[in-house]
């Protein structure tokens, strides 16, 4: 099979995840000070690694705990470098050396299960949180027309475009939707177009930033990008691929994962990770090569050098109920994974992860679970495995 096609729907397929990356990466640079050109830059080269090395639609996303803490308590960028160094070694370390393997030895079928059911949903709130908001763009305030907020309108067409375009090889969904985002977001606001990148000298993390972003930081992140990031995504992959899966392995997940944030730490980009709702996004809307990974890479990468000094501008014309759209239905494609579990016991286990996730968080949950589903298979006949 070829590895690489250039096509409507892997283009397509390779906007899908633009959900989850643009409502973090724009706050990122906006409040947090990161710079936009290196952050662009080194997302584009993720992408375009992870397509050359996997040959399948790898996702490239922000580290979501890092990134929700930082954004909400106003974090400086070199605390933020410093998370994407500890992150990286540690990541590394541990693909390196193979204890990644150890770690997904852990991950039951349930466990695993739940966790994807678990952020599917919440990536289903968290788009419909974004199309019933007030606010139009990120960052900005509400626009109202028609007795409705302009953002629930152009929600719902959103979502009447992807509802009649999901399987349209012609005219591919996520196409049509972030060209109609786009076309609202020119038609209501001028974006900043100078050329060039955005030039900074990147500043090493000191001692202190390096025990604010392990205990703030770090701590939180670590077993979403356990659960989430290696092994769910590996599952994914070979529950999607196949075969072609077979190279997303949690050893070889885990060190990508630590090389872009050693690079991201010491240049001062934005810590990123990979992630099933990700692989979730690209699949469903068409992406099936490294093709994809290597079109959004590219895209990434021109926004950086020709366009970085207003990279967050342009990008921020997509209106937040478009961004919503993308969620919303990658969030569907996650929890119909769930199809394939067996059995009262992991039901169960599945259920309570996903309860737990929705009241209390993912990490939490994700502990949970693993409790749940040892205890279960040691004193009850119930589970499947």
């Amino acid at each position: 099979m070829n590895h690489y096609k250039f096509n409507r729907m892997e283009l397509a397929g390779s906007l899908g995840d633009l959900g989850t990356m643009l409502p973090l990466l724009i706050p990122l640079v906006v409040i947090n000070g990161i710079n936009a050109t290196v952050a662009l830059l080194l997302v584009g080269l993720f992408y375009v690694g992870a397509g050359l090395y996997y040959k399948i639609p790898v996702p490239v996303q922000p580290l979501k705990a890092v990134a929700i803490i930082a954004i909400t308590g106003g974090l400086s960028a070199s605390v933020i470098a410093a998370s994407g160094l500890i992150m990286g070694i540690l990541m590394l370390f541990l693909g390196a050396t193979g204890l990644i393997n150890q770690v997904a030895r852990v991950f039951s079928k349930p466990v695993i299960r739940g966790i994807q059911v678990a952020l599917g949903i919440l990536l289903f709130l968290k788009g419909i949180q974004f199309i019933a908001d007030s606010k139009l763009f990120v960052g900005n305030g509400a626009v109202a027309t028609m007795g409705l907020p302009l953002n629930i309108i152009i929600g719902l067409v959103g979502l009447l475009i992807a509802t009649l375009l999901l399987t349209n090889r012609k005219f591919p969904a996520a196409i049509v939707l972030i060209t109609f985002g786009l076309l609202v977001g020119l038609a209501l606001k001028t974006p900043d177009l100078t050329l060039g990148p955005q030039i900074s000298s990147p500043q090493m993390p000191t001692l202190t930033d390096i025990q604010a972003a392990f205990v703030l930081l770090v701590l939180p992140q670590i077993p979403i990008t356990l659960s989430n990031a290696v092994i769910s995504t590996s599952d994914l992959s070979k529950k999607y691929f196949k075969g072609r899966g077979s190279r997303a392995s949690p050893r070889a997940l885990s060190s990508s994962i630590g090389v872009a944030n050693l690079a991201a730490g010491t240049l001062g980009g934005m810590p990123v990770c990979h992630g099933a709702g990700g692989m979730a996004a690209h699949y469903r809307f068409g992406a099936r090569t490294g093709g994809a990974n290597l079109m959004i890479g590219g895209i990434f990468l021109a926004m950086a050098l020709i366009f970085g000094s207003s990279a967050v501008s342009i990008l921020g014309l997509i209106p937040l109920s478009i961004l919503g759209v993308l969620l919303v239905f990658t969030g569907v494609q996650m929890v119909k994974l769930a199809t394939d579990v067996r059995g009262k016991g992991d039901f169960i286990v599945v259920s309570m992860i996903v309860g737990l996730a929705l009241l209390t968080g993912m990490a939490i949950a994700f502990m949970a679970g693993l409790i749940l589903y040892y205890s279960l298979k040691r004193w009850s006949p119930w589970l499947s495995e």
